[in-house]
């Protein structure tokens, strides 16, 4: 089976940019995506950071699909912790009762946000995350008709509106133990290499080994997310990655802020240790493009979602314009 290419965009929040503009080019990322090969695209959930504008993804997944005709639509993802399982479960029937076939429902075991904005979004919390998935996943069946609440189920009497088929159900993770889980559950699985750099096989070999079969997929399907640049040349692409590299090292260091333009980044890259910047895959389109079928290879993934911040929007998207050439001629 070939290895499919998505995006996955968190609405970055370049300085002196807007969180506004941050939003506009994500639409605009997007509706390039819609003309070439990639098979899918999705949206983040952070909360009470400079960083990215990204905070509500069903809304963004509401927009890009209305204004896309291609591109299945994702939450990377909707941080479960954050609501109830009712009312996630209610946004993915709406949206998968507006866009039939092309929604996709990441879920975060995470909150997206620091303990104090955490307590702010009065979400029950991480600790119960398993019961919370279960729950989802039970409205989710009773609202597409496939299996209906039992008799004795604690929810009976309380139904997901509206009625619509079962969006494709995605949980994030970035460790072995939770991948094992989501195996288990049998869902498909988004590993985050750019959070845990190094343990995408090991992950990918503990969900495979775990996997039941469901209703939700019928057989171990694992994407990796990561971070990756393209560009004309290797130096090209190496300088453009100064943004992103940028703010990797400060977060790093514990600091925050909005991505810095070109200049600014490589000047602090200048003063920064080398040990403390995370690279991804950065370089000339074909050689990038060599370098992930690698890594699919090796890991077994079935799927990456590539991640791109660059100063420019143009530069983004020339960045997945190129990847998304090389990785068809492949």
């Amino acid at each position: 089976m070939s290895i499919k290419l998505s995006i996955l965009d968190p609405s970055p929040i370049v300085s002196e940019h807007s969180a506004a503009e941050a939003l506009s080019r994500t639409r605009e990322l997007a509706l390039a995506a819609d003309e070439m090969d990639y098979r899918s695209f999705w949206v983040q959930e952070h909360h009470n950071t400079e960083s990215f504008a990204g905070t509500a993804p069903e809304i963004m997944m509401a927009d890009l699909a209305s204004r896309t005709k291609r591109l299945q639509l994702g939450s990377g993802g909707i941080m479960l912790p954050n609501y109830s399982p009712l009312k996630v479960a209610e946004i993915s029937t709406t949206l998968s009762a507006l866009y039939p076939g092309r929604i996709e429902i990441g879920l975060g075991r995470a909150t997206g946000a620091d303990p104090r904005a955490s307590a702010a979004l009065l979400g029950p919390g991480a600790d119960n995350f398993p019961q919370m998935l279960r729950m989802l996943l039970d409205w989710v069946l009773d609202a597409s008709d496939e299996v209906p609440l039992p008799p004795d189920h604690r929810a009976r009497g309380i139904s997901s509106r509206p009625k619509a088929a079962k969006p494709d159900i995605w949980v994030l993770c970035s460790s072995p133990s939770s991948a094992a889980f989501i195996g288990a559950m049998g869902l498909k699985l988004a590993f985050a290499d750019f959070l845990n750099p190094g343990l995408a096989s090991a992950a990918l070999s503990a969900y495979r080994e775990a996997f039941t079969p469901s209703l939700f997929a019928q057989r171990p399907y694992a994407a990796i997310g990561l971070t990756a640049l393209t560009a004309k040349s290797k130096t090209q692409a190496e300088t453009l990655a100064s943004t992103m590299l940028a703010w990797s090292a400060a977060r790093a260091r514990g600091a925050g802020g909005p991505f810095l333009p070109v200049a600014q980044a490589r000047h602090q890259l200048d003063q920064t240790p080398a040990t403390t910047i995370r690279a991804g895959i950065i370089g000339e389109a074909n050689d990038v493009a060599d370098k992930l079928r690698q890594l699919a290879e090796d890991s077994g993934a079935d799927e990456l979602f590539i991640l791109s911040v660059t100063e420019t929007l143009q530069d983004r998207i020339t960045s997945y314009r190129l990847l998304n050439e090389a990785w068809c001629q492949g």
